[in-house]
């Protein structure tokens, strides 16, 4: 299953909290950042499918409802597009997830089509080697990203072909003409990031700049992203009494169905 439960806090909250790693991650990536925040936490694990269209459904048909879902990179771009799903969840955060990977003509500020190109035949060519390169990239533009590299090692993942299939959702995606999801919603951008260009004006909800940080933003300020997490989840505490009031009650499961991407 691509949604696995991966703990409780000792807090008691019944909220639940979805995390969306980045290409080549496990979700343990967010261990030490989920441990601090109260609720149910699941894990997303990485799809065999084909297609990034084809992982949103499958997130999609699995989805707790009213849950909150934190994608890093890759994984914020899945989560939000499983934002457009109806219903749609609580809240949506994301990490250094542009509304575009790669440049385009409606989004001129992402990665040149040849440098991504080159990261995938390289890849293809040379996996472990190409991986390496990928974790100082996480980390560069901060004074001492040795330590930020080293975590990230030990999380991530082996090289696969289905690994090789994930790396295209990159540029399988585009939320450039996308209207904000119908919940709460943060995307937070680093200032030093070398893979995702800082932010520009589009309607994908409220974004803020962390500065001095690199791609792996959550990794370098964990106690900063927590605050932002923290804040989500006290507002999402305060309107639930009146949603419940406003709410007839549902027991019955709802099949999610993905928007039109």
């Amino acid at each position: 299953m691509v949604l696995e439960f991966a703990f409780a806090s000792t807090c008691e909250s019944d909220q639940v909290w979805v995390w969306f790693p980045g290409w080549g991650f496990k979700a343990e990536v967010f261990a030490e950042l989920a441990h601090n925040l109260p609720g149910q936490h699941y894990w997303y694990r990485w799809s065999d499918a084909k297609t990034f269209d084809q992982a949103v459904d499958e997130v999609c048909e699995y989805l707790p409802e009213n849950a909150i879902l934190v994608g890093w990179s890759l994984g914020g771009a899945i989560a939000e597009a499983v934002a457009h799903c109806q219903p749609a969840p609580a809240a949506l955060i994301t990490l250094a997830t542009p509304a575009k990977f790669c440049r385009a003509k409606q989004w001129p500020y992402g990665m040149s089509q040849a440098r991504f190109d080159g990261f995938v035949s390289a890849f293809q060519e040379h996996a472990t080697k190409t991986q390496y390169r990928f974790l100082a990239l996480n980390a560069q533009g901060i004074d001492q990203p040795k330590a930020i590299i080293r975590f990230l090692a030990h999380q991530q993942l082996e090289p696969s072909d289905a690994l090789s299939h994930q790396l295209l959702w990159l540029d399988q995606y585009d939320f450039t003409a996308m209207n904000k999801a119908q919940c709460l919603c943060l995307h937070l951008f680093a200032e030093k990031d070398a893979l995702v260009a800082a932010p520009h004006s589009h309607d994908q909800g409220h974004y803020e700049l962390i500065p001095n940080a690199c791609h792996a933003l959550f990794i370098q300020h964990p106690d900063i992203i927590k605050e932002h997490l923290l804040n989500i989840y006290e507002q999402l505490t305060f309107i639930k009494p009146k949603a419940a009031n406003n709410t007839a009650s549902n027991n019955k499961t709802v099949k999610k169905k993905t928007a039109s991407r």
